[in-house]
């Protein structure tokens, strides 16, 4: 019989060490960005021991209880409204199962799905969700009917990833021409990559996340309000930073996910302040270069809903997803499929919580066309 352990607080170095033994395992599971300094969120650790005590499983989860900084300030104390109605538990790339026995798979998923049940319980969740692995190819339809046994919504998702294990030629080819034709613009327009190394710098870039906030429409109440766990994550090396510049003046900032031979692509800013602005597909390709010299195995490029198998969806689909894929689909990398769980808790109070999110997000949306269309005025 499998047992499970829920902690507040792990070893840091044991969490790791163990994730390591794992080929898929992300930093998105590590503690170090478990582990916030924030009021409005706390990070669980789950461990699945089998009966010789060994470690089976692992899912890192997060706890969020308020929703802060990504809202429209004029609608700012509804949503914390909403926010109040329970807590959302999340997580992203788990579980971590140390094993590749179907049997024991199950029987490892079968005692998470367990200890989320008490998880649900104990912390006051109105809903629970989290992304699977990328990079667990063992995934099957009985893996993903342990979920849905228990409650819990699926929705296909799809990643873009690349295999590092070739020659940086060997990448430049597999490029299409259209982005190898930006990265050559932005050198002949000596655009500048520089990666983030001091606090400094670091800031920069945290404003630039406000700026590129802006064009979606969003509020960020306190640009900096991770800067200090960002400032550990660098230092850890879990995460690094980098920059496109003319000039002194910042175009776009990448921030790229570093554990266990994967890079993943977290986050990508853009200020769109100049028209034509190739500053991005310059750091995407310095990004995939450094992954390579740095010793990844994998750079994920990260990837987003899988298209709709019936044709209701297909448009709202194809607006909100076509172009991001388009330019993914330009570095060469191959498709992978991975999961969304969601189990609405209190479908009561998450009615009302969507209730009162909706004006929030309508008016996000009206900034963001507002801004969209000012640019190709």
């Amino acid at each position: 019989m499998y047992e499970f352990e829920i902690l507040r607080k792990v070893d840091k170095t044991k969490w790791n060490n163990q994730l390591l033994n794992c080929k898929y395992s992300t930093f998105f599971q590590t503690a170090e960005f478990l582990t916030e300094d924030t009021s409005n969120k706390y990070p669980l650790f789950i461990y699945v021991y089998d009966e010789n005590g060994d470690v089976k499983g692992q899912l890192g989860i997060t706890i969020v209880k308020i929703k802060s900084g990504n809202t429209t300030f004029t609608l700012k104390k509804i949503v914390e409204t909403a926010s109040k109605l329970g807590n959302r538990g999340t997580w992203v790339s788990g579980p971590i199962i140390h094993t590749t026995d179907h049997e024991s798979r199950i029987k490892t998923l079968k005692t998470i799905v367990e200890s989320l049940q008490v998880v649900t319980k104990e912390n006051n969740l109105m809903l629970l969700g989290g992304y699977s692995p990328p990079q667990d190819f063992l995934i099957n339809e009985s893996y993903i009917s342990e979920f849905t046994k228990d409650g819990y919504n699926t929705e296909k998702f799809v990643t873009l990833a690349t295999d590092l294990d070739v020659s940086v030629d060997e990448l430049w080819k597999k490029i299409k021409k259209s982005a190898r034709n930006d990265v050559t613009k932005a050198q002949r327009e000596n655009i500048e990559i520089k990666e983030v190394q001091t606090k400094e710098k670091l800031k920069e870039f945290k404003l630039l996340d406000e700026k590129w906030a802006r064009t979606k429409g969003i509020y960020l109440e306190d640009p900096l309000l991770n800067f200090n766990k960002d400032w550990r994550d660098l230092n850890a090396g879990i995460q690094k930073f980098f920059v496109a510049s003319i000039n002194d003046e910042i175009l776009s900032g990448l921030r790229v996910g570093c554990f266990n031979g994967i890079a993943y692509t977290h986050q990508v800013l853009n200020t769109y302040s100049k028209i034509g602005n190739v500053g991005g597909p310059l750091l995407t390709w310095h990004a995939l270069k450094w992954a390579k010299q740095s010793g990844m195995r994998i750079y994920d490029f990260s990837g987003g809903n899988a298209m709709p198998e019936n044709t209701h969806n297909l448009q709202s689909y194809q607006e909100q997803w076509n172009s991001l894929f388009a330019y993914k689909r330009k570095w060469g990398g191959s498709e992978y499929p991975y999961f969304h769980c969601v189990k609405i808790i209190n479908k009561k109070k998450y009615k009302i919580f969507r209730i009162l999110q909706k004006p929030d997000w309508i008016l996000r949306e009206h900034k963001r066309k507002k801004f969209k269309k000012s640019k190709t005025n």
